[in-house]
């Protein structure tokens, strides 16, 4: 990390997957091409500013690579009504972001997504996406196998939830409208199923003091892959890789594996 170059962010906007405009950040290096062209997408009810994704986007940019990072629907900076968002809505997002990359830049060569991002960006990879077509790997940031590993969020509201009811959730002391339709969403998606033809080289990090997802789950996203797939873990980081020697651990095997040609 002793090369880095100088960058510039940039704020740009796009269209999201029911209109809304959603507001993102380029990262990218100054006076040399990119190596790689990022999507990086943050994790259920956070935003691109989100100390995981800004500290690796911008990390990555000063080694030379293009970042886009953005808040999902109804989320951060986006319009939108998060109460009328999904698994699928971000699964949406994601191929509305790379769509928007690909017709102003170039098309995304990576995709990383931190806890349900990373879930997200792995079903996006799989969908019909023309601008995810070019897509050569893939990492997850202690994501969840499955979209229903976000209901440990719901606690009591499930009760509600299940019996049709819209409520609020409270994720980090902050309280979220949900429709019983995400509920239904989420437990109805199968990414076995979508993910039984990828061949795209994953690498699947996980946190050793992450209280979220265990490291179980990062296992059974290398099962999605028939391409090599990669574990690692950051023994004693928590879910948001947030003390600086665990993201500046994270920053480096993230662009290790980039730059390895061979997985």
């Amino acid at each position: 990390m002793n090369n880095k170059v100088k960058i510039q962010s940039r704020k740009v906007q796009f269209e999201g997957f029911d209109g809304s405009q959603l507001a993102a950040i380029l990262d990218f290096p100054l006076d040399i091409s990119p190596s790689h062209y990022v999507i990086v997408s943050h994790c259920f009810t956070c935003s691109k500013q989100t100390l995981t994704t800004a500290r690796l986007s911008r990390g990555l940019a000063q080694a030379g690579l293009a970042v886009l990072r953005f808040d999902f629907t109804g989320l951060g900076d986006s319009e939108g009504d998060f109460a009328k968002t999904h698994f699928r809505s971000m699964v949406k997002d994601i191929e509305c972001a790379a769509d928007w990359l690909a017709a102003h830049y170039d098309a995304a060569s990576i995709l990383i997504g931190h806890s349900m991002g990373g879930t997200a960006s792995l079903a996006a990879s799989q969908g019909r996406c023309a601008a995810l077509s070019r897509v050569q790997k893939m990492i997850t940031l202690a994501s969840p196998a499955y979209p229903a590993h976000v209901l440990h969020h719901f606690g009591a509201a499930m009760h509600k939830l299940q019996r049709g009811e819209s409520t609020q959730i409270r994720v980090a002391g902050q309280a979220y409208p949900v429709k019983p339709g995400f509920v239904e969403d989420v437990q109805s998606y199968d990414m076995e199923k979508q993910m039984q033809n990828c061949g795209i080289p994953i690498m699947a990090v996980c946190a050793g003091n992450d209280a979220l997802t265990g490291p179980d789950a990062a296992e059974l996203i290398m099962q999605f892959t028939k391409a090599a797939g990669t574990q690692l873990q950051i023994d004693e980081a928590d879910h948001l890789f947030s003390d600086r020697a665990h993201a500046a651990q994270l920053l480096s095997a993230v662009l290790a594996y980039i730059k390895n040609e061979h997985n």
